[in-house]
């Protein structure tokens, strides 16, 4: 008896404090555009690659912290601008299963 009062109160709570739907959907498929994942890595290579190499040039010609700050800051808009031009973004579609949903909990109150 006292198990059947608990459940009857736990549910009770749920639906006063929570709304409910059930939207019943089951799995399926999604078809989602995402980046070529090869692009991305050899753009992020370029990048690695002539970021260190402006580092190299800008620490061994300038000994003032913040000139070396500012053509850091400077070049690293021109790098990734000449990488992106190199390695265009390209994108790749999957197909991803979505997963079930049977019953959604929303909160009412907060």
């Amino acid at each position: 008896m006292k198990i059947i009062s608990f459940l009857a109160l736990a549910g009770l709570l749920i639906i006063v404090f929570y709304e409910i739907s059930l939207p019943l959907e089951f799995a399926r498929m999604e078809t989602i555009q995402i980046p070529d994942p090869d692009a991305e890595a050899a753009y992020d290579r370029c990048y690695a690659e002539k970021d260190r190499e402006m580092h190299e040039a800008v620490f061994g010609a300038i000994d003032n912290p913040d000139v070396q700050k500012e053509m850091i800051s400077t070049n690293r808009d021109r790098i990734a601008s000449d990488c992106r031009q190199l390695h265009p973004e390209r994108m790749t579609t999957i197909e991803r299963e979505l997963e079930s949903n049977l019953i959604v909990l929303m909160p009412r109150f907060w």
